[in-house]
């Protein structure tokens, strides 16, 4: 079960946004782009008030369950006089393995049966408001089922109390939504176990009980380490307490759990580190430690006093030989992919193979450099696997993966967009914002003259290139077809660092070519070996004065080879055509759809000997005319 859309109506600043993840091939990455104050956050924020997953819930300042506080939601320009209906419309697609399990929990929990369950869902969530003041919320399923009671035969429309019981019953099997706001990667000092801590103890605990579940030996926070401190004859006086505690026989037990915790979180996180980072961490650990601390609570009024149920707190630290480091003191980049392998790895494991989880990011990896950058979003799909589903919000042009563009969305605050004073955007009204969501592509559908398949996104982000970019090399292709088979190829022979960029059609070099020329960089246009491929090769030549060590055609790399598809054999057309279960040979349209797919679920196999072969030569004569 996955979500397939999210309809946004008078949420904050969205007057109503509908953002679509069919994705592509199963890929389950989606980014939404936008300048700062575009309303990427109010998105991600919405998307989450539908079914806030319990940690995450709490974070935003709502009730468990909440996500977004109800008055928060108001459109800001009308927050003492709205009225109406704030709303989140969820789509949710079902596979047939998610209609039995539908079919069998509705059986169970509402005693009914349901017939012929559709492919989609439709849920809603309604905040009713009268002037500005809150009066109702509710939560609707949409879609019409038809039921039956046991040893019943005739089919009908649900009862009012039949159709809640049917909608809880399918709404606890539909995917958590976990939402971490960039304030949560602040990593604590300290993480509070008890009920003594905020809202950010309260969700690093969860995150604790995760790792705990993970090693799999069924500890629990409540009884093998709270319920440890807390037993009858340890609910004494502070001082009371630590003679009794020197001598229990819970402080083994207890270190024992952070032992194990310990051991799981430096097997995930340092060898997630190695792979994605490569860099050697032999010889560290992360050691997590406890401390209990003399009981206290504090009321309503904020006024605290002693109990005789103590608190437990825990640390995170890194062992380095015989020295210890804690989390909170490394560096900003490494705090944060810290606290992003626990939030996800742990957390995929704790929702189980049944329920699925939607997990959404804000402006992740912001303090980690632009290789690092690159080099993390190659983990996403990684976690957005088995209908796992993940969104991040980015204004850095180093967290795009151009492979995903087709499930890319571009954000903007005003359907007229915004200007270029920083002024201006501080002087507009309210009442003017729109926040609105285009997919990629009816975004470049509306920009049909640029030369370059990402250049929109460049544009919308305002990417200047930086004085230590202008020396980057690159190989300038003609197109999506040429860009996802080499890069596919590229990745099968284990050459990724090539440098590919798509424009759009072999007649569109010219503004990358001025640039290119402009800006003195080392580059090669790849064009098709065909007559417009030649034709075009000696016009650039001749127009920018471009060197002929600079211009090639894929014939003149590869022999008989003219276009990219020639490097398709017929072993590798088969294949293709078996796997996309076509009637015949897929033609140019079917063949890129598969390499997009391919790349985009990150699953890169051989396909064919002739490919294999061709491709290499192919790749190695670019390497080297690239780097002479």
């Amino acid at each position: 079960m996955r979500y397939k859309s999210f309809r946004i109506q008078n949420f904050k600043g969205i007057k109503d946004a509908t953002i679509n993840l069919d994705g592509v091939g199963g890929a389950a990455v989606f980014a939404l782009v936008g300048l700062n104050e575009s309303g990427k956050t109010t998105v991600l924020e919405a998307i989450h008030s539908f079914s806030p997953e319990s940690a995450t819930g709490e974070l935003l300042g709502g009730a468990k369950g909440i996500g977004i506080p109800y008055k928060d939601r108001v459109p800001r320009h009308l927050i003492s006089t709205f009225t109406g209906d704030v709303s989140v419309t969820a789509t949710v697609a079902l596979n047939d393995s998610d209609k039995e399990q539908i079919a069998a929990a509705v059986k169970e929990t509402a005693k009914l049966e349901v017939d012929d369950l559709p492919n989609e869902l439709v849920f809603q969530r309604q905040q009713r408001f009268a002037n500005g003041d809150f009066q109702n919320n509710y939560f609707s399923m949409r879609t019409n089922v038809s039921v039956r009671g046991n040893k019943r035969h005739k089919w009908r429309l649900p009862t009012h109390e039949e159709t809640v019981a049917l909608r809880d019953a399918i709404y606890e099997l539909t995917p958590d939504i976990a939402y971490f706001p960039t304030f949560v990667f602040n990593f604590p000092k300290r993480v509070f176990l008890t009920d003594r801590g905020n809202s950010v103890d309260t969700f690093y605990s969860t995150v604790f009980q995760d790792i705990l579940d993970y090693d799999g030996r069924g500890h629990t926070i409540e009884r093998d380490i709270v319920g440890r401190i807390r037993s009858k004859e340890l609910v004494v006086s502070w001082l009371q307490f630590f003679t009794a505690w020197a001598q229990h026989d819970g402080r083994d037990k207890i270190q024992h759990v952070m032992d194990r915790a310990s051991v799981a979180v430096t097997r995930l996180v340092f060898g997630r580190w190695n792979t994605i980072f490569g860099e050697d961490t032999r010889g560290k650990e992360i050691v997590i430690s406890y401390d209990i601390v003399e009981g206290e609570k504090t009321d309503d009024r904020g006024v605290s006093t002693k109990t005789q149920e103590h608190d437990i707190y825990i640390k995170f630290q890194i062992r380095d030989g015989t020295r210890r480091f804690d989390i909170n003191d490394r560096s900003l980049g490494f705090r944060w992919f810290f606290a992003f392998m626990l939030f996800t790895q742990f957390r995929v494991s704790r929702a189980g193979p049944d329920r699925k989880l939607l997990f959404l990011f804000d402006e992740p990896a912001s303090n980690l450099h632009a290789a690092a950058q690159q080099k993390l979003i190659d983990c996403f799909p990684g976690i957005a696997r088995d209908d796992h589903m993940l969104i991040y919000s980015t204004h850095s042009h180093y967290m795009i993966e151009p492979k995903w563009l087709e499930q890319t969305f571009i954000i903007t605050n005003r359907a007229d967009a915004p200007g270029n004073s920083i002024l201006d955007e501080i002087s507009l009204d309210d009442e003017s914002l729109d926040v609105k969501v285009a997919s990629y592509r009816s975004f470049v559908n509306e920009h049909p003259n640029q030369t370059s398949y990402f250049q929109p996104i460049l544009d919308r982000l305002e990417v200047a290139p930086s004085r230590f970019d202008i020396n980057r090399s690159s190989v300038i292709l003609e197109g999506k077809s040429d860009y996802y088979i080499l890069r596919y190829a590229a990745k099968l022979q284990g050459m990724p660092d090539l440098p590919f960029i798509p424009a759009l059609g072999a007649g569109t070099f010219d503004a990358l070519a001025s640039l290119h020329v402009g800006w003195n960089l080392d580059f090669l246009f790849l064009l098709d070996g065909d007559k417009q491929g030649l034709e075009e090769k000696k016009r650039y030549s001749q127009l920018y004065g471009i060197s002929a060590n600079r211009l090639a055609t894929i014939s003149e790399l590869s022999g008989n080879i003219k276009v990219i598809e020639d490097l398709l054999d017929e072993e590798a057309l088969k294949f293709i055509q078996s796997e996309l279960s076509l009637p015949s040979s897929p033609n140019k349209s079917q063949i890129r759809r598969f390499f997009q797919e391919r790349l985009a679920s990150d699953k890169t196999t051989k396909i064919s000997a002739g490919f294999s072969s061709s491709s290499k030569g192919l790749l190695h004569a670019l390497r080297s005319r690239l780097n002479p």
